[in-house]
């Protein structure tokens, strides 16, 4: 069954009034449309709106990605740690279903103990990080989480693809900006989200000469919905370029999902060994190693707790 390796959890209490949720820039990728800014706002907080979800579209579990907006828009009224806390007990009650990656800005003082309490007390996976509300990956400030990270053997997944204001596009989601970090992390698995969007080119190139990344290709629902032959033609570089044991399916969810339903976008990838066109084909195996088999090999390296 698949494994959804990309969805949020949002809950009242945790952006600020300020807020604006993300959406990209660019031809490929636009989801900047009322309908899909609207979907930031569906709130879940004991996620019982994914667990029908992901039964409706037949998907085994998924991974909810904690984001830190404080920083950026100012804070919420739940902290940080309470934010991160809440998710840890939706998983906890939901452990075949859900995994989770905490959330938290690398520029507050106590960032690195956050992420460790996080993944030693609280059970989290990974940590997922947002360069685009004002910090670059390499950054000298995110060393200390990537060294907890690297210690606990979990990964670091990061947002990557230009986004519109109030969001930073100064190198800050750029492929080349992780090259640093995965030299001077070579110990650390670095996961990737959206294919870079635009700079999707950028990240296979990334991928030639480092090992330790991988990612996957949610939110690109849209691009799929509307030239599916752009689609299939980058994943299928992907595969034969980046390698095809290091891409992983995921939905963004809730962000995408009046756009495409989760249960469509895992029926039209399910199909493309039949469906794709000349070109682009692709295997039942490919398929079920991008669907399921990496990212449950992924989550089967992780420590146990």
């Amino acid at each position: 069954m698949p494994i959804d390796m990309h969805s949020h959890l949002y809950a009242e209490g945790f952006h600020s009034a300020s807020f604006e949720g993300p959406r990209a820039i660019g031809s490929e990728e636009d989801s900047g449309d009322t309908l899909a800014r609207s979907n930031w706002r569906a709130m879940d907080p004991d996620g019982a709106l994914h667990l029908r979800r992901i039964d409706e579209a037949g998907i085994d579990k998924t991974v909810l990605l904690h984001i830190d907006f404080g920083v950026m828009f100012g804070e919420a009224r739940m902290t940080v740690e309470e934010q991160n806390r809440h998710i840890s007990e939706v998983v906890r009650k939901n452990p075949d279903r859900f995994l989770w990656f905490c959330g938290v800005d690398p520029r507050r003082r106590e960032a690195a103990d956050l992420v460790e309490k996080c993944i030693t007390d609280w059970g989290a996976s990974g940590l997922k990080l947002y360069p685009t509300t004002g910090f670059l990956p390499a950054d000298r400030e995110c060393y200390p989480l990537y060294e907890v990270c690297s210690a606990r053997g979990v990964p670091v997944y990061f947002h990557m693809g230009p986004e519109a204001p109030p969001y930073r596009n100064e190198g800050n989601a750029h492929a080349a900006v992780l090259l640093r970090v995965l030299v001077d992390f070579p110990e650390l698995t670095v996961l990737v989200a959206h294919f870079g969007f635009e700079h999707w080119r950028d990240l296979i190139a990334l991928g030639k000469v480092r090992d330790n990344v991988m990612c996957d290709f949610c939110a690109w629902q849209r691009i799929a919905g509307q030239s599916y032959g752009l689609f299939c033609h980058v994943l299928r570089r992907f595969l034969d370029e980046f390698g095809h044991d290091r891409v992983m399916f995921g939905t963004d969810a809730p962000l995408v999902e009046l756009a495409m339903s989760s249960k469509d976008w895992v029926e039209m990838v399910r199909r493309l060994p039949h469906d794709a066109p000349a070109g682009s084909r692709f295997t039942e195996e490919e398929i079920d190693a991008v669907l399921d088999g990496n990212a449950r090999r992924l989550i089967a390296s992780l420590p146990r707790r």
